[in-house]
């Protein structure tokens, strides 16, 4: 039987061949931000930032850049990658380990689906409310069961660097629901387990927990013009 894994701890080694492009669309959408509002964040800091793809992206030599995850080779490339940022271990159900104040908060790559309890995803919300600045802004992505239920049964091959990789996901709508995405490489398997996260759940959270809403947006899946089940929410504080 192949040996069990905690998630990224093999898969931190293949993830930036596989994800980088959503990088470069969240980057996108934060340069637009900037614009929009004639405003610059000049501090950020991305919780479970993984292997640091979107900071990079957001580097321009003029920034402060801080990021944690609670994966250490995740955390070990996002070093690598950006030398001069911080980047420390730390879980996204916890408080964070910055004290800010940050002028721009980012949580992506559904990496707010790994939250299974509201508490959890109430706790987030509540904590890093405690370390952005007055006209700060949070910027976070949540797959709805639009994204899973479609992907239901899947089994994918990847081909990254040369290393064949499959990857199956299952999905239960529960209650509670539940997906559990497995990666199976050659020297191991890891096991993802997410909630999907509707709109009024996620909206109605940020709103008891001290933030305000100023847009939500559908990533597109380009593959058939239609939102993917990916949902990003931009927030202030109230």
């Amino acid at each position: 039987m192949a040996a069990r894994h905690d998630p990224y701890e093999l898969l931190a080694e293949y993830y930036d061949g596989a994800w980088y492009e959503y990088s470069e669309y969240m980057e996108h959408l934060i340069t637009d931000l900037e614009r929009e509002s004639r405003r610059r964040f000049t501090k950020i800091c991305d919780a479970a930032c993984g292997s640091g793809l979107l900071l990079q992206n957001l580097d321009d030599g003029e920034r402060t850049l801080s990021g944690y995850d609670r994966s250490s080779q995740m955390i070990e490339r996002a070093r690598m990658r950006l030398p001069k940022a911080e980047f420390v271990e730390g879980d996204i159900r916890d408080t964070p380990p910055f004290v800010g104040p940050f002028d721009l908060i980012t949580c992506v790559y559904d990496s707010l689906n790994y939250l299974l309890e509201e508490n959890e995803l109430r706790r987030f919300f509540r904590s890093v409310r405690e370390i952005i600045a007055p006209e700060g802004v949070l910027v976070v992505d949540f797959n709805n069961h639009t994204m899973y239920q479609e992907r239901d049964g899947s089994l994918h091959h990847r081909l990254i660097g040369g290393v064949g990789i499959r990857e199956r996901l299952a999905y239960d709508p529960g209650p509670p629901p539940l997906a559990v995405t497995t990666f199976e490489f050659p020297d191991g398997v890891e096991e993802h387990r997410q909630r999907p996260w509707e709109a009024e759940a996620v909206e109605g959270i940020l709103v008891e927990e001290g933030w305000h809403l100023l847009d939500t947006m559908d990533v597109m899946d380009d593959d058939v013009d239609q939102p993917s089940g990916k949902v990003v929410y931009i927030a202030v504080p109230a």
